[in-house]
């Protein structure tokens, strides 16, 4: 207000010149951090081309698909088949299932 504002001029030559520092160029990293990591992916979420994983998903699905046996059968008044399985299962699903989950921790990974 009681100044005037003064102009600065700046000659051409320096206004085009280069900038007087640099800036630096990130450089990519070369390795992965996160390389400790399996890759989050359906092919490694379910190894199916592994055998220990193959025979840890056979061992779940003979099991389920007992289950599902004896469950119809008991429906269907096929009780003493029903019966049969049952009594079968209930010494065969803990060993199969102990068992597959035994050898999918120590021999699978």
């Amino acid at each position: 207000m009681f100044n005037k504002n003064k102009i600065e001029v700046i000659p051409f030559n320096e206004f085009m010149s280069r900038p007087a520092y640099r800036i630096p160029k990130k450089i990519p990293l070369t390795n992965s951090i996160f390389s400790f990591l399996p890759p989050i992916t359906l092919k490694g979420l379910f190894p199916l081309h592994e055998p220990a994983f193959a025979l840890f998903v056979l061992g779940g699905g003979l099991i389920v698909a007992t289950a599902f046996v004896e469950y119809l059968l008991a429906e269907n008044d096929s009780g003493y088949i029903a019966s049969i399985i049952s009594s079968a299962a209930s010494v065969l699903f803990p060993i199969v299932a102990y068992g597959a989950v035994f050898w999918f921790i120590f021999f699978g990974m």
